[in-house]
């Protein structure tokens, strides 16, 4: 292995690379469009609302001003924690016109001009099973139809409390809830933890997840252009192909982690002061991200990348087009949305025995072990043993995907079968005879 042609060919693939215009654009234009979407959302939430005119009509004549009052006590307690902001409820009282059918009919046509948002029907008979009826054209604002039903639920408590003959008071107290703080318990002591911390870490999850298939991709595309353009044969000629291979790895990782370096620049100078100032007024807090975190982080987006990355130059060498390598490229991609599916029970349970295998198996281990180490405290040899499978499998990778690429990356014409890339691996210069070349004439 001769490592100073391999940094050549690392150095031509990096340079080339930046130069580009997509480079450019991606690293400047993603990250501004990503955190300021985050800061919309955020923001958004946070004075969302806007005002909802409903019509109520209270069939029991009991129900309308508790709900008014009701309403206008918790808008003016989010205004004054300025907590998210939940809708501005104009409530309009109306009466049965002749019978509650009709009445119906008569508010479905209001809704329907637009001169009411919807509409609410309070019946003592519906009301002794527990139910009441809410119209609107859409029903998926669950934000509202909660808020309503919240303040409905307050009522009935005070209603029965009264209807009883306890104290009034009574009712505050029992409408009170628990504020559970949860506390994460490491070597070092225990830390208040906050939604945004996980938060950040589910953000550091699907970075990797969507790097492993962008700059995988990207080496495997890589390949076959050099092969479809010819370019490879001329560099063949002083590169071996070991080092062709690795040498292409490497520069695209490098060009990846300067990506990365320059989002991350331009996060902490542009968009994430406003993004944290957005979350520090809502429940999630501040986000805090542990150095551990960080340099977990860069432990399993390197081991990650190296892996897949190997995984597509094995892939990409046999095949002179992108659309051969279309069907075996799906393998790759189902391994990495196996972390991903597993994702939902390592967030219920970290130490758990599905976290557990999915974090020493090899091709998940990247997505998987990152998670659990942001969410739990992992044992430390868990860890040891997650990194050496990595390692060994990512050695493993190489010198197979070595093994096709020698051969492969100068084979052109017809698209080689399965058998014949076999023969490619088993193939050693002297001991086996040569593998017919596909080269076409």
């Amino acid at each position: 292995m001769n490592w100073k042609k391999t940094f050549a060919v690392v150095r031509r693939e990096y340079v080339e690379r930046i130069r580009t215009k997509t480079f450019w654009i991606g690293t400047l234009v993603f990250p501004l469009l990503f955190f300021g979407f985050i800061a919309f959302q955020i923001v958004l939430a946070h004075r969302s609302g806007g005002e909802r005119k409903l019509a109520v009509v209270d069939v029991g004549g009991h129900l309308y001003a508790p709900l008014s009052a009701e309403l206008a006590a918790e808008e003016s307690e989010q205004i004054k924690n300025a907590n998210v902001r939940r809708p501005h409820w104009v409530l309009e009282s109306r009466p049965v016109q002749g019978d509650l059918a009709r009445t119906k009919e008569a508010l479905r046509k209001e809704v329907l001009a637009k001169k009411i948002n919807g509409y609410l029907i309070l019946d003592p008979q519906q009301l002794k099973k527990d139910q009441a009826e809410y119209y609107s054209t859409t029903v998926s604002d669950m934000v509202s139809m909660t808020q309503l039903e919240r303040a409905l639920n307050h009522i009935r408590i005070r209603e029965t409390i009264a209807a009883r003959g306890m104290p009034a008071d009574l009712a505050a107290d029992l409408e009170k809830r628990i504020d559970l703080k949860a506390f994460k318990v490491t070597a070092q002591g225990t830390a208040e933890e906050k939604g945004a911390g996980i938060v950040a870490a589910l953000i550091f999850f699907f970075l990797m997840y969507s790097t492993f298939f962008m700059y995988g991709y990207q080496v495997m595309r890589g390949v076959i252009e050099e092969k479809s353009n010819r370019i490879v044969e001329v560099i063949i000629a002083s590169v071996r192909p070991t080092e062709l291979m690795l040498g292409k790895i490497i520069g695209i990782g490098l060009v990846g982690l300067t990506q990365y370096a320059a989002w991350s620049l331009i996060a902490m100078n542009l968009s994430l002061p406003a993004v944290v100032t957005a979350m520090a007024s809502t429940d999630m807090g501040v986000p805090h991200i542990p150095l551990s975190m960080i340099g977990f982080f860069i432990l399993y987006f390197l081991l990650g990348y190296f892996l897949y990355a190997s995984i597509y130059t094995a892939i990409a060498a046999p095949f002179n087009t992108d659309q051969e390598a279309q069907q075996l490229a799906l393998i790759p991609m189902f391994m990495i949305l196996a972390g991903i599916m597993v994702y939902p029970s390592i967030m219920n349970n970290p130490s758990g025995p599905i976290a557990v295998v999915f974090s020493l198996l090899p091709f998940t281990a990247p997505l998987t072990m990152f998670l659990r180490t942001a969410l739990s405290e992992v044992p430390v040899w868990q860890i040891l043993s997650s990194v050496a499978l990595l390692v060994a499998t990512i050695f493993g990778m190489a010198w197979f995907a070595g093994r096709i690429y020698r051969i492969g990356i100068l084979m052109y014409g017809k698209r080689p079968t399965i058998p014949e890339i076999v023969r490619w691996i088993r193939y050693s210069p002297g001991k086996t005879a040569q593998p017919e070349s596909a080269q076409a004439t």
